[in-house]
């Protein structure tokens, strides 16, 4: 009886060996640690996302940029940025009390969860993409209004002088030619087709001007298959009844 019992242990103890111990259980990180190279994030993430701000860290994963930086001497912020995912973003689960929706100044909806005092969480979506914020220490809606500005300011397209003029000139071509033109990824409007294939309006302007680095690689994959193919048969609307010229 001994003998088997002794027998027994041997065998338990070497499943458990093989399950903790070898190192096929190990796994991976997906997230790279960028120090303050915001370039080395945005090529992981597959976007960019160049915000005006000092002494912030980065780090990153497919689809999700991750910003680390001082909101005051006494706190710190993370904001998170994904193109696709609209879950809980912040990978934050500790359940507050109050878990609601606010609306900012410019009456954007945000979804903020915390307590009486303060937020902690708080996530939104744009045409750009899906971000939220957490701060240990706590937020406030005046630091909401904070963020959304920075965010709308990064986020915003930067045509240069000569840029514009182009843009300009693109425009009265087409108005003088009834809205058909030929140049790089040109369209009137922003096509439904792409809009549903998660393609951001930002992504879009930019790349008809011939710049791709607002545009992660499956949007410039998508944005080239698309006007490979034409789409002569779907209604190319830009979400608000206007018709994209064909």
């Amino acid at each position: 009886m001994k003998k088997t019992f002794f027998v027994t242990l041997l065998v338990i103890s070497a499943i458990f060996s093989v399950n903790f111990n070898h190192k096929s259980f190990a796994i991976p990180n997906p997230w790279i640690d960028c120090g303050d190279d915001i370039s080395c994030g945005a090529k992981k993430a597959g976007f960019n996302l160049p915000l005006n701000i000092k002494n912030y860290s980065v780090r990153a994963m497919k689809d999700v940029l991750e910003i680390d930086f001082p909101l005051d001497k006494k706190r710190s912020v993370t904001l998170r940025k994904s193109q696709t995912y609209d879950g809980n973003l912040s990978g934050v689960y500790e359940n507050y009390p109050i878990n609601k929706t606010i609306k900012t100044k410019n009456n954007i909806p945000f979804n903020i969860r915390g307590d009486k005092k303060k937020i902690y969480v708080a996530n939104f979506s744009a045409e750009t993409g899906y971000y939220s914020f957490y701060s240990k220490q706590g937020m406030t809606i005046k630091d909401i209004n904070y963020f959304y500005d920075i965010l709308e300011e990064a986020e915003a397209p930067r045509y240069t002088e000569e840029e514009a003029k182009t843009i300009e000139q693109l425009m009265d071509s087409r108005r003088d030619k009834g809205g058909i033109v030929e140049p790089v990824y040109t369209q009137d409007c922003f096509p439904r087709t792409l809009q549903k294939k998660g393609v951001t309006k930002n992504c879009f302007e930019r790349a008809n001007l011939g710049d791709d680095s607002f545009c992660s690689a499956s949007e410039i994959k998508m944005i080239k298959y698309y006007y490979k193919k034409g789409y002569k048969k779907d209604p190319l609307n830009n979400g608000e009844g206007q018709f994209c010229a064909e």
